[in-house]
């Protein structure tokens, strides 16, 4: 007995529809959409308690065991920085069109705006906060390169405190599932780490509380006075 050839084909078909993602939003120009109010998993130490896997170098292992948590840099109200932001217990509001790819926090009224022509970072920038981000696509994936990121002790990775140096270079990866979005980071820094340190996490839909908006305000005030009630992790110096 002879089968049709689209009967032979149709489980192929099948395939290539859901590798090509056809069951998610998409925007007008065919791209994933990452429109929408999403939750950011809150992961306040990135080795999950798995420090020896920690891909340190000897710099990095010594910043890490030597930090003091009193110190966190968020406690004066400073920018978390990149890749921290991502990784903080408040939701965000992602938009997205043709040219942009924009990030508005809830965390301390903030923001990312991503280009997503891939132009290089600028050659003069002096390292901030959130650094400078420029986006790319990678077929379905949307890939986010950041670099010029202040180091400590501006800011820390998590709030662990797992440090960074000026080298850090961050490279993000955005895909959207049916459930919400697959998103992957890669902390790349030869001066803390020994090989590129990659997490991966979950994003969410944000379901909303009844009576609230979306995002409420955040404010953070940097003449903190509780600062020097905060208690230190170093210890002791031995006597002498």
């Amino acid at each position: 007995m002879r089968v049709p050839l689209f009967l032979l084909l149709f489980p192929v078909l099948l395939a290539a529809q859901g590798s090509a993602g056809v069951d998610i939003p998409r925007t007008a120009d065919g791209k994933p959409d990452f429109t929408g109010f999403w939750n950011l998993p809150y992961v306040p130490n990135m080795a999950a308690g798995k420090e020896a896997e920690v891909p340190y170098t000897d710099a990095g292992r010594a910043a890490y065991q030597n930090h003091d948590a009193k110190d966190d840099p968020t406690a004066n109200c400073w920018y978390p920085g990149v890749p921290r932001i991502m990784q903080s217990p408040y939701p965000v509001h992602f938009l997205q069109t043709a040219d942009n790819f924009i990030m508005l926090f809830e965390y301390m009224r903030t923001w990312r705006v991503v280009p997503l022509n891939g132009r290089p970072h600028p050659a003069k920038m002096e390292p901030d906060f959130m650094g400078d981000s420029t986006g790319h696509w990678e077929g379905d994936t949307l890939v986010v390169d950041t670099a010029k990121l202040n180091d400590a002790p501006w800011t820390w990775l998590d709030t662990a405190g797992h440090q960074h140096s000026d080298a850090l270079h961050v490279t993000e990866r955005f895909r959207r599932t049916s459930e919400g979005i697959d998103y992957e980071y890669t902390v790349d820094d030869a001066k803390m780490y020994a090989k590129p340190w990659t997490q991966k996490r979950k994003i969410t839909p944000l379901k909303t509380a009844p009576g609230m908006p979306e995002l409420i305000e955040y404010s953070c005030n940097e003449n903190n006075k509780d600062i020097q009630h905060l208690v230190t992790t170093k210890p002791a110096a031995p006597k002498q």
